[in-house]
């Protein structure tokens, strides 16, 4: 499930991403020096990659770099699939345990996390699993061991605390499927 640059930047260039085909040297600078979601996505690539190596502290300083910089939380320890977009980053948070699949597109405000310590929560810990080919807009919030299934669409404003199947379209507050293709 784990992600690399290298998918990254294929998925860019693939038919579906950002670049289409094959651009020029300059709407490839375009895309590095303006787009938010695309520099902190290879900054996360390159601190989890410390984190993997143990440098835990330099991983979690340049996590802390990366939010200053682009607004997205993305933490050292998350696992992000390849081909990742996030389209805008304002109010992104990713949590550490947290596994996203290939080809995941996140819009603003998307929280992906744990449920936290509370004495209100007696349910099971554990992080969000998201499944490959998911569309996650606006304002999602998806809290806790739940999976949501590939080819997946959670839509804005959705609070998402069960898990979602695949192939199907999810929205409201909880989120309750509303849409199945079987």
């Amino acid at each position: 499930m784990e992600g690399n640059l290298k998918g990254d930047i294929q998925y860019l260039f693939s038919k579906y991403g950002t670049l289409k085909g094959k651009p020029t040297i300059w709407g490839v600078i375009r895309i590095l020096l303006v787009k938010p979601g695309v520099q902190a996505l290879i900054f996360y690539r390159l601190y989890h990659w410390l984190y993997k190596l143990r440098l835990r502290l330099l991983a979690e300083i340049l996590s802390r770099i990366n939010f200053f910089l682009t607004g997205a939380e993305i933490d050292p320890g998350a696992e992000i699939g390849s081909g990742c977009r996030i389209w805008h980053t304002a109010g992104v948070v990713i949590g550490r345990g947290v596994k996203i699949g290939n080809n995941v597109s996140i819009f603003s405000n998307v929280v992906l996390g744990g449920l936290g310590h509370s004495i209100f929560h007696h349910g099971e810990p554990g992080y969000p699993e998201i499944g490959n080919n998911v569309n996650l807009y606006t304002n999602v919030t998806v809290l806790g061991p739940v999976k949501i299934g590939d080819n997946t669409t959670i839509g804005a404003h959705s609070l998402v605390l069960d898990s979602i199947p695949e192939n199907c379209l999810a929205a409201g507050n909880p989120a309750k499927v509303i849409k199945s293709e079987k």
